[in-house]
């Protein structure tokens, strides 16, 4: 497993940009609302704010009342919903520094998503240092260009942590690199849906990191990374490394799944006393060229004694109109993904067919995904449809399918 986290390493990975993926950069949305302050200073705030239709395939429909779980056993009830609002307030000053923040509301709740100190500054007109430090993304996370988030980003990236991060970066002619290293907080252990209709209820879900919290016996968490690039292609090579936890580590493999104490290694004379192994690295490919788009991306990891990996590939073509600022459908986007996940070594003595035992499972998912301006900079339209394909069976047991392929589509608000 070690090797295979090496070699993984060595292969693919990366944005076109040393930074961790912002959804309120400027190049995501540009400032509109400012203020100027004394010394200087500039506040700004920005907004997202989305209304989608989630739609599960399988009998029924609008009205279905079912006597069991809607998400998970095939029956189909389509809902509208607002996805959370979010608001980020951004604080830049003259020296380099910056103080971002991005709070979501939802279900007459708030949360912060992110709050940070960034430095950012040219020590050459070929060399830059960046540092991070504060509730943020992992500094590989990416923006997917999707509504619907790949595997790789539900269980690895795609959930902040509280880190300190240094990135340097050069440039010499059209040749570019970036180098980084991280130290980050322990996330706990946990799940997150397969579906996105699953948010609210439903079991069909991966085994994932969760939002940084605090918790009993969490540690420190250690990355590095290493990117390079030429005009239209970058690459990317990371990992991570720490140790587990019982709680919010180990003690959820063993509550969550109901066979953990049949892989190999379990110490079954004291179940507190387990592995705890934390690893999980991979890269990136990007290529982008005339409005065509495609990533390759791998990530392998290892919780104790659970090894798993993910992977997927993803092309598109980004059609774009280049007249009026805010025109009527400013760029029409097509894109499709194809992702596959499996846990390695011990997955038949791990599955259960049952879907509160979906962490067991393996998946593959094909993502078919419209996107378009509709309104200049403002109003985006994203329409994906995916199917989601299970191998559940256990030694001596088929896999039995579940209809949950879904349709989701969302009118996005960016200010």
């Amino acid at each position: 497993m070690r090797l295979g986290l090496c070699l993984s390493l060595l292969l693919t990975l990366c944005s076109v940009s040393a930074h961790a993926f912002d959804p309120f950069s400027d190049a995501r949305i540009r400032p509109r609302f400012a203020l100027e302050g004394p010394d200087e200073l500039r506040l700004i705030l920005k907004g997202q704010v989305g209304l989608g239709l989630y739609d599960l395939e399988g009998e029924g429909g609008l009205q279905n009342d079912s006597t069991t779980d809607t998400v998970t056993l095939g029956t189909r009830s389509a809902f509208v919903a607002l996805d959370a609002v979010r608001l980020a307030l951004r604080l830049e000053t003259p020296v380099d520094l910056s103080i971002y923040t991005a709070v979501a509301f939802e279900d007459g709740k708030a949360y912060a998503e992110g709050a940070w100190l960034d430095w950012d500054s040219a020590v050459s007109p070929w060399l830059r240092i960046h540092v991070e430090t504060g509730l943020q993304l992992p500094f590989v996370g990416v923006d997917d260009f999707t509504h619907r988030a790949p595997l790789a980003a539900r269980i690895y990236w795609g959930r902040p942590e509280v880190h300190t991060t240094v990135e340097v970066a050069g440039k010499h002619g059209a040749f570019r690199w970036w180098a980084g290293l991280s130290a980050a907080m322990m996330r706990p252990l946990g799940t997150e849906g397969v579906n996105d209709a699953a948010t609210k209820q439903g079991t069909l879900a991966v085994l994932s990191y969760g939002d940084a919290r605090p918790f009993s016996g969490n540690g420190g968490v250690f990355g590095a990374k290493l990117g390079l690039a030429v005009p239209h292609v970058s690459l990317e090579a990371f990992g991570f490394w720490g140790r587990l936890s019982a709680v919010q580590g180990t003690d959820e493999l063993r509550n969550r799944m109901a066979h953990f104490a049949l892989v190999p290694g379990y110490n079954a004379a004291d179940p507190r006393d387990q592995d705890d192994t934390f690893l999980w690295g991979g890269g990136r490919l990007n290529l982008r060229w005339a409005g065509v788009e495609a990533r390759v991306e791998a990530i392998a990891s290892q919780e104790s004694l659970i090894r798993r990996w993910t992977a997927y590939a993803q092309v598109g073509y980004a059609w774009q109109r280049t007249d009026a600022a805010l025109a009527f459908l400013r760029t029409l986007e097509a894109r499709v993904r194809v992702e596959r996940y499996r846990i390695l070594d011990a997955q038949e003595d791990l599955r259960v067919v049952d879907p509160s035992q979906a962490l067991t499972w393996d998946w593959d998912v094909l993502t078919v995904a419209l996107a378009a301006q509709l309104y200049g900079e403002i109003l985006r339209l994203h329409v994906e449809y995916s199917l989601i394909a299970e191998e559940n069976g256990s030694a001596g047991q088929g896999s039995v399918a579940f209809r949950n392929n879904e349709l989701t589509a969302q009118l996005e608000l960016r200010f």
